[in-house]
């Protein structure tokens, strides 16, 4: 028995002995309210159903989804009143309403209603986010009252419901173009081919495999000729994305949010022109995703819903660097197919990376800088001063209104001195 009830059973007994009427009256009202506090402490969210859903789990930045709460009181109790209390993600934005400070210091989105019995109630709110990110919705912290209006039980149901953000996409330049015919660029390693595209026969060569010979052809000349097809028009293409965009350790809390924010949506319209171009691409990231992993690496290929991936993996990703951006680049060199094309996107010096880049290109990574930021066209020049195809990047406005990603200036590189690595164009990608 609670304290409460065990006055107004005293107080009545009280008023029975002294023979008091108010006191035996005061003593009845108390034990009738304590009585009715108890019924809806033990039955009141009993058979009560929360739930929650959402449209679309996965939106664009500036797009909005549906969201649907519907409560339902399944038993012949009722409520005189149900709260919901359900915690927010910072940065969640609901249209209807406005978010309010929970019990915890936490954001909620509260919910409340009077429910008959067996009574069920809908409603619908529009959800978006600030920015692009992973967002929760719940869990959700339900309390309910007697007829008296006072709080009768409270309970915390975990069932969150996740809302990932994509980073915002604008219109881009090509930055990366596809292999071609002819050209004065020399393949270093020669072009991949595209086994569907027959293109000949050509005589027999040691070391050719035995699958390639074509008998028919041979047969017919008399020695041994070999089948020869097409080369593949497209390259693989890594994003490099480093999310520093300040110089300095790569723990060190300070960093420009607006700045990265716009590097995720330069690296988004990146991706979506690659994809426009059917290329196999993918996208690297020292930057943490909520699981144990402190590298982001999605492997290039050019497999239908790729763009969405990376799109995914980007609204994932932290504004806080999880590792120096030089031990990501060590990663694509030990793990990257060769002949794969690395555009580096970076906000700071690349002249830094110097080494690290050299290194991809003797791997037979060629890299394409693209320099962004106020100093992109410094960084750029500096870069391609030092044999680096760099191109500057930047967006035509605030990532939140910018229409365009305008890529300026060329790729092309001196001539690289005796002894030094080969520029990056020498693998006919640029």
């Amino acid at each position: 028995m609670t304290p409460g009830g065990v006055f107004a059973v005293v107080l009545l007994a009280l008023g029975i002995l002294l023979a008091v009427p108010v006191v035996e009256i005061l003593g009845v009202v108390l034990v009738v309210i304590e009585v009715a506090r108890a019924a809806w402490s033990r039955g009141g969210l009993t058979d009560v159903r929360y739930t929650r859903h959402v449209d679309r789990q996965k939106i664009g930045w500036g797009e909005e989804t549906g969201a649907t709460i519907e409560v339902w009181n399944r038993k012949r109790l009722p409520l005189a009143w149900l709260r919901a209390d359900d915690i927010a993600t910072p940065g969640l934005v609901v249209r209807e309403r406005a978010l309010l400070i929970g019990k915890e210091g936490d954001q909620v989105l509260r919910n409340a209603w009077t429910l008959a019995p067996f009574e069920r109630v809908t409603r619908r709110f529009h959800l978006t986010g600030e920015r692009r990110g992973v967002y929760q919705l719940g869990p959700v912290d339900l309390s309910v009252g007697d007829l008296f209006a006072r709080e009768a039980a409270a309970e915390i149901r975990s069932e969150p419901t996740p809302l990932l953000v994509r980073p915002r996409i604008v219109a881009a330049d090509a930055i990366h173009r596809r292999d071609r015919w002819g050209g004065t660029d020399r393949a270093l390693l020669g072009l991949s081919e595209d086994p569907s595209r027959f293109a000949g026969v050509r005589e027999y060569a040691p070391g050719d495999a035995l699958r390639r010979v074509h008998p028919r052809a041979s047969a017919r000349v008399g020695r041994p000729v070999v089948k020869v097809y097409e080369p593949s028009r497209d390259r693989e293409v890594l994003i490099a994305l480093d999310v520093q965009a300040l110089d300095g350790r790569s723990w060190n809390q300070a960093h420009d949010e607006e700045m990265i924010e716009s590097l995720f949506v330069i690296a988004a319209s990146v991706a979506r022109t690659l994809a426009d171009e059917r290329a196999a691409f993918g996208l690297a990231a020292a930057a943490w995703t909520g699981t144990e992993s402190r590298l982001a690496l999605l492997a290039p290929t050019e497999a239908p819903g790729q763009l969405e991936r990376v799109l995914d993996l980007l609204a994932r990703l932290s504004v806080q660097p999880s590792v120096p951006f030089e031990r990501l680049l060590g990663a694509i060199a030990r793990s990257t197919r060769t002949g794969t094309t690395v555009i580096l996107i970076t906000g700071r010096d690349p002249v830094r990376l110097l080494g690290h880049l050299r290194r991809l290109e003797r791997n037979g990574l060629p890299v394409i800088l693209l320099a962004c930021g106020a100093d992109g066209e410094a960084h750029a020049r500096a870069a391609r001063a030092v044999g680096l195809r760099a191109r500057a990047g930047r967006l035509d406005g605030p990532w939140r209104t910018a229409t365009r990603l305008v890529v300026g200036g060329t790729t092309a590189a001196p001539s690289t001195p005796a002894g030094a690595a080969s520029p990056v164009g020498a693998t006919g990608a640029a």
